[in-house]
């Protein structure tokens, strides 16, 4: 990971959550210890700590703009709902990226599951015009999660 202050405010934050579930934090007083604006701690809870990459936040404004940062617990069936649920009709390689490597990251896919997926989905892979390819694309990616999650196991990565 590189060494920008959206990388770091990122890895301070995961790091204060550690194995916890849940962290409260102020997003004023983070900005005062890493020298930076407001908005740019809510740029990172905003494009970082999202539900396609496994948590769920809660702001409070006033006091300083707490926020509660909480961890989705983990069971096949909960992330396999959430999925399908956010993907909706429309997906761009990139989102489907980030579910993919949070679903490996919580060992609910394998990393070769990661690696079929996205070549599968890739847009060299949908050669269809522009705007039908994020349709094809949710379509396509929720049909091989459905399978891979039904199947989980069984093929150990033998063909």
């Amino acid at each position: 990971m590189g060494n920008n202050i959206s990388d770091i405010i990122e890895n301070f934050i995961l790091e204060a959550l550690g194995q916890e579930r849940e962290l409260n934090i102020s997003r004023n007083e983070l900005a005062n210890y890493f020298a930076c604006s407001p908005s740019q701690i809510n740029y990172v809870l905003e494009t970082r700590f999202t539900l396609d990459r496994g948590f769920n936040k809660v702001s409070r404004r006033g006091g300083g703009g707490f926020i509660k940062i909480t961890k989705i617990p983990v069971s096949d069936d909960a992330i396999l709902s959430v999925v399908l649920n956010r993907v909706g009709d429309e997906l761009t390689f990139n989102r489907a990226k980030q579910i993919v490597k949070n679903l490996v990251s919580e060992e609910v896919l394998k990393e070769s599951d990661e690696k079929l997926v996205l070549s599968l989905i890739s847009d060299a892979a949908l050669s269809s015009p522009f705007d039908l390819r994020d349709k094809i694309r949710a379509q396509q990616f929720k049909s091989m999660l459905v399978y891979l999650m039904e199947n989980k196991g069984e093929n150990d990565g033998r063909i």
